[in-house]
């Protein structure tokens, strides 16, 4: 009896050995991709987390690392230092970062017109307007994202942009943090988050991008030349992965949920309250609209930091979309 039993447990750790060197063989397999993206609880990265754990970048043989950046312009360093091979950023720190003579492509539009990016007020405040900014201090996430271009929209159109004081602050929870210290007095927000805020009774929307950015490319994916160069393949395999995702995100927004709410910081209640608020195709594999690239590109030369106005084609390289 005590011989079986050796054998048995022999037998096992030998079958377990060879299962995870099976695995190991599979892993190997794999094309490794490593994804620069911003803040992680920002609503555009849902179909990234789908495509990770719904098995989309493991169907096209992809094994993708994600790094998160605090804004646009820290993704931009990334791919272009080749700390990171593919960005999902804004078109703004795109266009800037490629009208600085970066040699960089978008590769693929991604998340248009703008939403999912709120200026909130704590609960008590007396700011009722975006008017109301005035001899106010603003905090936004890093200079040429999205809540920059958002907030220098804003103030533009009520004609007080010399008359607020603007401040990076970073993430979602720093930006909370500044606010309720009194550092800033508005400041962005994820509207998925928000919503949590709001029912707490801890913050108030002041205004939505989406109120001032209506013709606008908010996402993108980027990519260095020479990264193209060599591996032109696997970033076609990866934008199709993500076209995928996006599918099953919408056809699926309750699983898609449970895919991402972790990674969103929110509940799965107000994910799916998100999802249907978004805009018919928001998410979008392929080639950027010109009337919102020239969106974003019009927002990107509002910052006061685009030396260099280049073209739509100089821009965009469509010749790895699915």
């Amino acid at each position: 009896m005590f011989a079986r039993r050796k054998f048995i447990h022999v037998a096992a750790l030998a079958g377990a050995a060879a299962l995870v060197a099976q695995s190991g063989a599979f892993a190997a397999d794999k094309t490794e991709v490593k994804l620069a993206s911003t803040v992680r609880q920002v609503f555009d990265n849902l179909p990234l987390y789908v495509a990770e754990q719904g098995g989309q970048f493991d169907k096209h043989g992809l094994a993708v690392q994600i790094a998160h950046f605090s804004g646009g312009g820290e993704v931009v360093r990334a791919v272009v230092s080749g700390t990171s091979d593919v960005g999902m950023v804004a078109a703004t720190s795109a266009i800037l970062a490629i009208g600085t003579g970066q040699k960089l492509k978008i590769i693929s539009g991604y998340t248009a017109p703008s939403f999912g990016v709120l200026y909130i007020v704590k609960a008590d405040s007396p700011i009722r307007s975006v008017k109301d900014l005035a001899g106010k201090t603003v905090g936004f996430s890093r200079p040429g994202s999205v809540s920059h271009t958002a907030l220098i929209a804003a103030l533009n159109a009520e004609g007080i942009t010399d008359k607020v004081t603007m401040i990076p602050t970073g993430s979602p929870g720093d930006s909370l943090a500044a606010l309720k210290t009194g550092r800033i007095q508005a400041s962005w927000f994820n509207a998925i988050q928000a919503y949590e805020l709001i029912e707490k009774n801890e913050a108030r929307i002041l205004f939505g991008a989406d109120k001032y950015l209506s013709d606008y490319q908010q996402g993108s994916f980027i990519a260095t030349e020479a990264y193209l160069a060599k591996h032109g393949d696997t970033v076609r395999k990866f934008l199709a992965a993500v076209a995928d995702a996006i599918k099953f995100t919408e056809q699926n927004p309750a699983q898609a949920a449970k895919f991402g709410a972790k990674d969103l910081g929110a509940s799965e209640q107000h994910v799916v309250i998100n999802l249907k608020a978004a805009p018919k195709d928001w998410w979008r594999i392929g080639a950027p609209r010109e009337k919102d690239l020239a969106g974003a590109m019009a927002e990107a030369e509002a910052t006061g930091s685009l030396k260099q106005k280049p073209s739509y084609d100089t821009m965009v390289d469509k010749r790895f979309l699915p």
